[in-house]
């Protein structure tokens, strides 16, 4: 039934939790783990009057960018590590793409052949969530696969 799941992980509690879940799923259904961490493309701007102007040079948002990139990339390999020693029976895999959280979750699903998502939801609440929107909801409502979300 769900011989391939991919697991979103970015380093939250909820996701880690999710990871869990995964695990279980993956133990009573014989399925491979695939391990996705988005990170999340970086633009650093300042507001004027008239405009938003990027902050700071090309260069100083690429490091930036290269030390988010390997912090996730701590994240996905801890997250492997984790379920490989406790778990040596489960495939694991590993993904981590750069981009929007929610799409590329989709889109990797659809291209891995999953068939289900397993992700944690932060509860963002309030006026936050609605302006910046919820990964998990994004991904349900965009997604024609399963998506079990962990809280």
């Amino acid at each position: 039934m769900y011989k391939r799941l991919l697991v979103a992980v970015d380093g939250s509690e909820q996701s880690y939790k999710a990871l869990d879940h995964a695990v279980a799923i993956a133990e009573k259904f014989g399925s491979e783990l695939k391990f996705l961490t988005v990170v999340p493309s970086t633009s650093l701007y300042f507001f004027t009057d008239e405009s938003a102007l990027l902050f700071g040079d090309s260069r100083n948002i690429s490091n930036y960018q290269d030390r988010i990139r390997s912090i996730y990339y701590n994240i996905l390999t801890d997250a492997e590590a984790k379920v490989r020693s406790e778990h040596a029976d489960i495939t694991v895999s590993t993904i981590l793409m750069d981009g929007r959280p929610s799409s590329t979750i989709v889109d990797v699903a659809e291209k891995e052949g999953c068939d289900m998502i397993v992700m944690g939801c932060r509860g963002i609440g309030g006026i936050k969530g609605w302006v910046i929107g919820s990964t998990s909801h994004m991904v349900a409502s965009s997604c024609k696969k399963p998506v079990m979300i962990i809280k």
